[in-house]
């Protein structure tokens, strides 16, 4: 299935309706990366935190979602940050609740600071909402934040920085927008 606007308008929906039952949520990772760098996601990852997976799975089902739930989404060096992964059934958007009080939290935990970018400003819509880097790390360097976070990870993340570091390459831009004329949606 491919990423499109109205897919991203889902993810934005789904963000909304986390909020409206008080929720910390943000579309944030690959997909909020990619925006920035002018390049397609393949998948939208919503950030939660601050709650537990029982409440999420209670919004889900009170808004009729489809999905499918994980208690964890890795059983390894994951399981002291992730507590649950849902699934969107038939789109491209997983919600991922971290083991943290809030969502800026959550960022902190990523992997590489490749992945610390994050959507922001969804309250006003696909145009009027921005991708801005929120690592301590400038992303113009790649950084690993979690010591095992190595091997094939380690791989796919240079891979990825050597792909995406020429779009922006004066590494000047800390935000772009999302839609609109000068957005990719």
């Amino acid at each position: 299935m491919s990423v499109n606007r109205a897919m991203l308008q889902a993810a934005f929906d789904i963000v909304e309706l986390l909020h409206k039952e008080g929720i910390s949520a943000i579309i944030a990772g690959g997909a909020a990366r990619d925006i920035f760098f002018g390049v397609a996601p393949k998948d939208f990852d919503i950030i939660c935190a601050g709650v537990d997976h029982y409440r999420i799975t209670d919004v889900l089902l009170k808004a009729n979602l489809n999905f499918k739930q994980f208690p964890k989404y890795h059983t390894g060096s994951d399981s002291d940050r992730l507590a649950g992964v849902w699934k969107i059934e038939e789109c491209n958007i997983d919600i991922i609740l971290y083991d943290t009080e809030c969502v800026s939290e959550a960022l902190d935990k990523f992997d590489y600071n490749l992945n610390q970018f994050a959507i922001v400003g969804a309250h006003r819509g696909i145009d009027g909402a921005y991708v801005r880097f929120m690592g301590e790390h400038h992303w113009s360097t790649l950084v690993r934040l979690r010591d095992d976070a190595r091997g094939a990870r380690a791989a796919k993340m240079e891979e990825k920085f050597f792909d995406l570091a020429w779009r922006r390459a004066t590494g000047e831009l800390d935000q772009a927008p999302v839609g609109g004329s000068d957005g990719l949606f």
